[in-house]
């Protein structure tokens, strides 16, 4: 069971007790005199989510003698978390490690469930690992993150809301932002804790994910609005498989969040980046709702995928 605590006020002492702390640069700038002296600063960004950046943190934990039995942290977004998370689990065959999530994004989504991943090349979290934090979610962080970031978090935010009743009457309300992150740690650590390797129930969980994730290495939008847009356009794509009812209410749900910009994205491309998405087996999985908490599984060919997603465009 993964250890989550949400405004406990430890996390500081979480990060003056690691033997190794690493952020990024944005919020060295901000955060920087409350963190440790030696603190490890990578470059803010998707760009550093690498195994680049693994060699280079992998070297400065040897070059720190930091032990199998010792402790690293990360403080920062998902980037942090994925590259930290990915390095743990590898440098010495697996070191424990803390989470001090500063974006929404991370707190409601990625700091639980022990994904952690880099990209390779054009391919988004091709090399990863399962590898459980303890995670310290401490929301005043999120008074210094980017009006474009917290629109992201709110992406996997609404994206959950479609699996559980109540967060989804929450986020049709006034929204509290700590009540709406309580929830998603609840049901993410439920699904978690029936499938922690991404086999069979957290499936649920990749919603918007396949045509997200290709929209997000083409257009460089936020993983969030890619995974609303992804959501949108995979029903429009399985439409006839949904319950007409449902398919507006939840079209109509989604676009307050993604806004009214132009979808403007080659087809082929995103068929191309999407027969390439680890999640697939023998062909290109799509995680769809058919109603709140009901999400079904469609696995397409490349040829249905693509004239799928043509249609939808």
């Amino acid at each position: 069971m993964q250890k989550i605590e949400i405004n406990s006020g430890k996390e500081m002492d979480v990060l003056r007790k690691a033997a190794f702390v690493v952020t990024d640069q944005n919020l060295y700038g901000i955060y920087g005199a409350l963190l440790p002296k030696d603190t490890f600063v990578v470059p803010a960004g998707e760009g550093s989510k690498t195994l680049y950046y693994v060699e280079k943190i992998a070297s400065e934990l040897l070059r720190r003698g930091v032990k199998r039995t010792d402790t690293i942290a990360a403080f920062g977004g998902g980037m942090v978390g994925d590259l930290v998370g990915f390095a743990a689990s590898v440098y010495m065959r697996g070191v424990r490690w803390s989470f001090v999530p500063t974006s929404l994004l991370a707190m409601s989504d990625s700091s639980i469930g022990g994904k952690t991943a880099v990209n390779v090349g054009k391919i988004k979290n091709a090399v990863g690992s399962f590898w459980l934090p303890d995670t310290y979610i401490e929301t005043k962080y999120l008074s210094t993150l980017p009006k474009s970031e917290y629109e992201s978090g709110m992406g996997e935010i609404v994206k959950t809301s479609l699996l559980d009743g109540e967060l989804y009457s929450l986020m049709h309300g006034e929204f509290n932002e700590v009540e709406a992150i309580k929830k998603c740690v609840s049901i993410k650590s439920e699904i978690v804790s029936r499938d922690m390797t991404d086999k069979g129930a957290r499936k649920v969980l990749n919603m918007g994910h396949t045509v997200g994730h290709a929209i997000e290495l083409l257009s460089g939008l936020s993983h969030g609005k890619c995974v609303l847009i992804g959501m949108r356009l995979e029903m429009l794509m399985l439409r006839d498989l949904i319950p007409h009812s449902f398919f507006y209410e939840a079209q109509s749900y989604l676009g307050r969040f993604i806004g009214n910009g132009a979808i403007d994205f080659c087809a082929d491309d995103v068929a191309k980046i999407a027969q390439n998405d680890k999640k697939n087996g023998n062909g290109i999985s799509i995680m769809y709702p058919c109603g709140i908490g009901d999400v079904k599984e469609a696995v397409l060919s490349g040829d249905e995928f693509t004239r799928l997603i043509k249609g939808a465009l």
